[in-house]
């Protein structure tokens, strides 16, 4: 119950962690388009995860802090990374393979990215004159979720091993 605790707490405070670090080091002003999304990686490592309470709760607290650090729409990165994390959440489980190999993390990262960006270019696609911004996003989804995948495996394997965690 200790290490639960623990572990809840832990993705909590990297969560805070992540963001700003990604709102302040690594924001897309400096990087522009090669910018990991370490708050979506952190998302789609915890809907692979399994043994933590309130994971639920952890998916929505990210987007919501993404939701305050950013100047965009309130709610916007909250429903949509929810949604992404749901949908990740529910077929990754329905998959029998091992969690913690690379590739299968790999995996999960890219498609997490594409379907994020997915759920972006619906929502933008339902505003006034964004078809231009959509038809962007839909470029720029695989160069983030490339970075996302290149970035996001170390990053996982090493909150793995700080986690102190054998199996997910």
């Amino acid at each position: 119950m200790i290490r639960i605790n623990f572990s809840f707490f832990f993705y909590l405070f990297c969560s805070l962690l992540f963001i700003i670090i990604q709102t302040s080091v690594v924001s897309t002003s400096s990087l522009g388009k090669f910018t990991p999304d370490l708050n979506l990686i952190l998302i789609i490592w915890l809907a692979v995860r399994t043994e933590i309470p309130y994971l639920f709760t952890l998916a929505v607290l990210n987007g919501f802090l993404m939701d305050v650090f950013s100047a965009g729409a309130w709610g916007f990165h909250t429903v949509t990374r929810f949604a992404m994390f749901m949908a990740l959440r529910m077929s990754i489980h329905n998959l029998n393979y091992d969690r913690n190999h690379p590739f299968f993390l790999s995996l999960a990262l890219f498609t997490g990215t594409l379907l994020m960006h997915l759920l972006v270019l619906i929502l933008l696609l339902f505003k006034q004159g964004s078809g231009q911004m959509a038809f962007l996003s839909v470029e720029l989804a695989f160069y983030q979720a490339i970075i996302n995948t290149v970035v996001g495996v170390p990053i996982i394997m090493l909150l793995r091993k700080l986690d102190g965690i054998t199996k997910t």
